[in-house]
Order: C-alpha cells, then structure tokens, then sequence
C-alpha cells in the first residue's frame, strides 16, 4: 500500500461518517442560508412550520419558496399575472405565447411557467436540490434570475396584450 494515500475507508466506515454539514440537516443548512440571504436583503426570512417562506421584491412581485422535507427540494414561485380565464377571447393566443416563452433559452431563463387555473394566475416557477443552494449568494442569484424572469413574461404580455382602457 502506498503510505501518502493514508488510511483506505470502506463503505461500512463512510456509512457511519457524521455528514459534512457539521450535524446539520439539509433543511437546517437551508434556513441558514435563508436567514442569511434575508440580512443580505433586509427581511427576516425563515421557514414556516410548513417549509414555506414569501417576500416581496420592490413592492411589486412576490416570491414564494417552499421547502420539501422528504426530498430536499427547494421550490421557488412568483405569481406573473392574471391569465384572464380559459373562455376570454384571447385565451388561446396567451396560452401559446406561454409555450413561447418556456423555450429554452427564452426570456425565462429556465424557469417554467404555469397556468394555476384556480387562482387564474401565471406562475414563473423552478425547483432545486437543496445541495444546489449552499451560500446566500446563490439564493440571490436564483432570485435574482427568477424576478428577471416574471419582469421578462410581464413586459412581452404587455405588449402582445395590451389592457383596454375603460373610458
């Protein structure tokens, strides 16, 4: 055996290793972050009981994360605008201007975007492994991507959908 290489780990010995997160759990390490992030932007950010956290950014679009437990998966969502329901005359145009927008590549910048019928709400949406997200700075920068991403969808709705003024 080479002695530079040190000691050689079976699996049974890495099956009994402490995880590298000091004892933490992964939901745990991500309320670390959490917390962090929200110093960063000055919120106090915390999970519920039920893995959910919702902010505002710039008074204008709301972001709602929610961490799930049993996969450690993060799901982040921001509600883009109203649909204007499935009958309205336009329907059919905003629905495949919404498959235009999911292209790859497009102005979503990954993130999918979803018809929530009950609420009648667009939604820009994605979802990470935890172990994706280790430092507040990359909770921004998937903030930051995601609120790029519902400005993007809200300008190109605006144009291609203009609201009638009443009058």
């Amino acid at each position: 055996m080479n002695e530079s290489l040190g000691e050689v780990l079976t699996v049974a010995d890495l099956e009994n290793e402490e995880p590298a997160t000091g004892g933490e759990s992964l939901r745990e390490q991500f309320e670390d972050v959490l917390a962090e992030f929200g110093e960063a932007v000055k919120l106090p950010l915390a999970l519920g009981e039920d893995g959910n956290a919702t902010f505002t950014v710039d008074d204008e679009i709301v972001v709602s994360l929610q961490y799930l437990d049993e996969s450690d998966v993060v799901i982040a969502f921001a509600p883009v605008g109203a649909f204007g329901g499935a009958d309205a005359p336009d329907a059919g145009e905003k629905a495949l201007e919404l498959l235009r927008l999911n292209e790859l590549g497009g102005p979503t910048g990954g993130f999918a975007l979803a018809l929530d019928e009950d609420a009648d709400l667009v939604l820009a949406m994605d979802r990470r492994s935890v172990l994706e997200i280790p430092a507040a700075d990359s909770l921004a920068a998937w903030m930051e991507a995601l609120v790029c991403a519902v400005r993007a969808v809200r300008e190109r709705f605006a144009e291609k959908f203009p609201v009638a003024e009443e009058g």
